[in-house]
């Protein structure tokens, strides 16, 4: 408070001491004692107030709930008779039972709460999101604002408080693709690639002259008195690689289409879920970058790196910055290849790179002998068939995913196209999702089960 009213009120009581009016010395009495418990309540409201955002999953699959837990600890003596916090949640997932207020500027909803804590309590208030956008979603900062009784004064403070979490995308069975579920990127003729499992021993041979010496069966040998070689089981790898073209759909009255590259996004992520349970080694190669807000660009000035020369060389530039962010991912089989595509998937942001055609033919050299390729894309153009051609000359298997409501050909220059759909169809997999809640006889919510949608087989 300002000292003019101490000021004031000091003068009052004097002046009711003078004249002797006790009514007068009363009010000024009681000001004085509004006016110190005012600023006690202004100067530790919040301190040692502690805020605590918890989430029960920090990555989850597409469509799965997660729950949001805001924690309020008042860790003194001095009760708070109103605590206002505003937390800063995305826009993009749902809130249950609870509405935020939405921020036109951005992609942010800020949602609000109003506390009460008495001495010493801790307040915990959970809320339900429900994850059906793909991403990585950012929540925080936090605002806290608190005052005196009266309202006369109050503090606040932000946090930076930054969380994220990361939501997978849609995974649908592939034959909702109009593809045939059993080999859809051709028939698995000879082996591609034969190579022996040294960890599967079927028997032995007599030993020929360049056998590896880790080859010999040693027990065998004495037994057979002479020279016995393992007999491996020869196993076969099949390789695809996924080139993913995201790029921004355009047209003259609603600027960009982000379900088709949803569904782009949804056919890579589908198409790897089956490539890998079938044993086949999956890549991933896209004409963006990855969005990651938790490390951010460290951008350094010239001044900066002269007077630091030794740090600002342990540092990456902000051109190595940018391709480790390349959707780049060699072929493997293992599942951590899927967890690794899976959240590269989910990090895709719109279109910030070269076109596929570059991509291919930079990745074309280091892709196996007659390894599968896969093109996922929204438009068919010259270049893309040229450069695909190559690819079927030198002996690899060719196959295109075409997104989008335009009618195409069943083949291309001799290149298979499977259509996806459009809109339409990424609208008919959110409907199984995004189902309104119902309410029961006692008036509580009831989520409201539905069939899965029709596939276009």
């Amino acid at each position: 408070m300002s000292k003019r009213w101490y000021a004031a009120c000091a003068v009052v009581i004097v002046l009711g001491a003078l004249i002797r009016q006790p009514l007068l010395l009363i009010v000024a009495v009681l000001g004085l004692l509004v006016l110190l418990t005012a600023d006690i309540w202004a100067r530790y409201c919040l301190r040692d107030l502690h805020f605590e955002r918890e989430l029960s999953e920090n990555r989850v699959l597409f469509g799965e709930e997660i729950t949001l837990g805001l924690k309020i600890e008042n860790a003194k003596l001095l009760p708070l008779p109103w605590l206002e916090i505003e937390d800063n949640v995305p826009r993009s997932l749902n809130l249950h039972g609870r509405r935020a207020r939405i921020q036109l500027s951005s992609n942010r909803a800020v949602l609000e709460n109003l506390f009460s804590p008495r001495w010493y309590e801790r307040v915990t208030r959970r809320y339900t999101l429900s994850c059906t956008t793909r991403g990585v979603h950012t929540f925080g900062p936090t605002s806290i604002r608190s005052g005196d009784l009266f309202g006369f004064t109050d503090r606040s403070e932000q946090l930076d408080n930054r969380q994220y979490l990361i939501v997978y995308p849609l995974v649908v069975p592939l034959s909702s693709f109009n593809i045939p579920a059993r080999y859809p990127f051709g028939d698995r003729r000879a082996p591609r690639r034969l190579l022996e499992d040294p960890s599967r021993v079927i028997g032995v041979r007599d030993y020929v002259y360049g056998d590896d010496l880790r080859r010999v069966h040693w027990k065998a040998s004495a037994r057979m008195m002479q020279l016995q070689s393992k007999i491996y089981e020869p196993t076969t790898t099949y390789t695809l690689a996924l080139f993913l073209n995201v790029a921004p759909q355009l047209d003259a009255y609603y600027g960009i289409h982000p379900e088709l590259q949803e569904l782009s996004i949804c056919a890579a992520a589908s198409v790897t879920d089956w490539a890998l349970n079938e044993g086949y080694a999956v890549g991933l190669y896209a004409n963006t970058i990855m969005h990651m807000p938790e490390i951010g660009l460290q951008v350094h000035d010239k001044q900066d790196q002269q007077a630091s020369n030794r740090e600002a060389a342990q540092e990456l530039s902000l051109t190595e910055q940018i391709h480790q962010r390349h959707v780049l991912l060699p072929p493997a089989s293992n599942e951590d290849q899927r967890k690794r595509i899976m959240e590269a998937l989910a990090r895709i942001q719109g279109f910030f790179g070269d076109t596929i055609e570059k991509v291919i033919q930079r990745e074309r050299t280091h892709l196996p002998a007659g390894a599968t390729v896969v093109v996922i894309t929204s438009s068919v153009g010259e270049p893309m068939l040229d450069t695909l051609s190559r690819l079927k000359q030198a002996g690899h298997a060719v196959t295109i995913l075409m997104v989008g409501d335009n009618p195409v050909a069943s083949r291309l220059a001799g290149i298979p196209i499977y259509p996806l759909g459009g809109e339409e169809t990424w609208k008919e997999f959110l409907a199984c999702y995004n189902q309104p809640e119902d309410v029961n006889a006692t008036g509580q919510p009831q989520t409201k089960e539905v069939e899965p949608a029709g596939f276009r087989l």
